[in-house]
């Protein structure tokens, strides 16, 4: 009874746009646990279901306060009425207690369609900012900073350049500790430039570990996460691009590895040039040519054609997508404008979506572009946002 008690608690909470995160994380585990608590919270949503149950509070405020909201339950209509026949043992008496509370917020909160707009607002874009840590455990916050130096060891500095990127650029005989490394957060996105020239753009949600001077017979780095490469070229001394599952090795080129922590599949997508991928998995190498890419999907390597713009213009002005899943496109938004996404129903996650979204607008314009597209809607409450 206590549990019934605390999720009948959320459901009101989440029905009357007053639920916190930790909360909707609970919710969310109770919707997973079986398809009947999903019909639940999509019958309670349902305006026509809820006029019915709502009858016997009509008298809660003046008959033109309730004809105003009648005429806005009118303008939905919908077709189910499982509620009573699937819940009625369960929820009945909450769902009178639901109807009482959601006439009530629907009649006192009419600015609240304002407020939604100001929180969707205040979900902005995200911006240049990384961590990086030294060989020593030093850490620097490289945030709003251009034009300037870092002074790390007392005798050796490193550049912030005039467009915010960090650039190495040390002497043969540099004592710098020999490995450093570059954290960007979810909201976040960095440029480095290594010491051997090779420029590198990461994305939200990143880590890269490297030397701060190479030195021998290779340049190693480690990379969670994803990012865009542009390998100086060094025959000498092969680059080398190591991740969970696989490593890309390179003289000179440019290409794209994602190789998410939180994501069952990595990548690694050429641009220009010629890579050699190593599946550590499986123990495989292939070679890739410009426009292939090598895709790890569980213990299976993949080699296939694809269009490159859809996995390198993250790092310009723009996210491309191709008939790709709900599920994966709201995970590059989740992360870039460092917001929470909660799918109301878990089979939205599989619909697809094609187009370009502004990489640096404000995220109402980027949903909206979305809903014009899809038959998804999407409803802002905090810093979550709901996928319906």
């Amino acid at each position: 009874m206590k549990m019934e008690k605390e999720i009948h608690e959320l459901l009101l909470a989440y029905l009357r746009d007053d639920i916190s995160e930790e909360e909707m994380i609970r919710l969310q585990g109770w919707l997973d646990e079986n398809e009947r608590h999903r019909k639940l919270l999509d019958e309670l949503r349902d305006k026509e279901v809820l006029q019915q149950e709502i009858g016997a509070y009509a008298s809660f405020d003046t008959s033109r306060r309730w004809i105003q909201l009648k005429e806005e339950m009118d303008k939905t209509s919908r077709k189910r009425r499982l509620l009573l026949r699937v819940w009625k043992s369960v929820a009945a008496v909450f769902v009178v207690a639901v109807a009482g509370g959601l006439l009530y917020w629907q009649i006192t909160d009419s600015a609240r369609p304002v407020e939604e707009q100001v929180l969707v607002a205040q979900i902005r874009p995200g911006e240049t900012q990384a961590v990086l840590i030294t060989g020593k455990g030093q850490q620097l916050l490289l945030q709003g900073l251009k034009d300037t130096c870092l002074d790390i060891t007392g005798n050796e500095t490193l550049k912030i350049s005039k467009d915010g990127s960090l650039e190495y650029s040390l002497s043969a005989l540099s004592r710098m500790p020999e490995w450093h490394t570059l954290q960007v957060p979810r909201g976040g996105e960095y440029k480095i430039v290594l010491d051997d020239g090779t420029e590198i753009w990461l994305n939200s949600a990143s880590e890269l570990k490297y030397p701060a001077h190479f030195v021998g017979n290779e340049r190693r780095v480690c990379l969670v996460g994803e990012a865009y490469f542009q390998v100086a070229r060094n025959e000498a001394a092969p680059f080398i691009v190591e991740t969970r599952d696989m490593d890309v090795k390179v003289l000179g080129t440019s290409f794209n590895v994602s190789a998410y922590e939180d994501e069952e599949n990595s990548h690694a997508t050429l641009v220009e040039g010629r890579v050699e991928v190593d599946d550590k998995v499986n123990g495989e190498k292939v070679t890739l040519t410009p426009g292939e890419q090598a895709l790890l999907q569980g213990k299976e390597m993949v080699v296939r054609e694809v269009n490159t713009k859809l996995y390198s213009m993250w790092r310009l002005d723009r996210f491309t997508f191709a008939s790709e899943d709900m599920e994966g496109v709201i995970r590059k938004l989740s992360r870039w404008y460092n917001v929470n996404f909660f799918f109301s129903n878990s089979s939205m996650k599989q619909k697809r979506f094609t187009g370009s979204l502004p990489k640096y607008s404000d995220i109402s314009q980027v949903l909206k572009m979305i809903e014009m597209t899809t038959d998804i809607k999407f409803q802002v409450k905090g810093n979550t946002i709901i996928i319906q």
